[in-house]
């Protein structure tokens, strides 16, 4: 005679909305996740970047991208501690760049990742992508 036995183990009760808005995905999710974030991120990755870039460098950069909503993802992106904005009043005009913080930087690794899974999956698109890394993004556009 075979004894089969069943562990049954409690359902999980539903998450709600406070243990949702602690998960750390979901921060993660809330930070990134607004549009055009991520470009702005990797424009200041770029080794162009290295020492801050005005604000005419990163709307260059990212031109489909008007002046209000890039302005917006820097303050959201300094609120956050991923960026720094440093005004230098020494001349004029008055010089404002922008950085990223350590915390910032330390995105760097995420973006990758991203980057590496859309090389694979993402399709006809990304097949131009012709490196890791973020200094070579002008030549995926050719």
């Amino acid at each position: 005679m075979n004894l089969i036995v069943i562990l049954v183990t409690p359902a999980q009760p539903p998450r709600n909305k406070e243990h949702i808005e602690t998960c750390p995905v979901f921060i993660t999710s809330r930070i990134l996740g607004k549009k055009w974030t991520i470009l702005v991120l990797q424009t200041l990755m770029t080794p162009e970047a290295n020492n801050g870039l005005r604000f005419s460098e990163i709307q260059n950069e990212l031109s489909w991208i008007s002046p209000k909503v890039l302005t917006q993802r820097l303050r959201e992106l300094e609120d956050e501690g991923l960026l720094l904005r440093e005004v230098d009043s020494s001349d004029m005009p008055v010089k404002v760049t922008y950085s990223l913080t350590d915390k910032g930087q330390a995105l760097d690794s995420v973006l990758i990742e991203m980057q590496l899974w859309g090389r694979e999956y993402g399709g006809k698109e990304a097949e131009r992508c012709i490196e890791e890394g973020f200094e070579f993004c002008h030549s995926c556009q050719s």
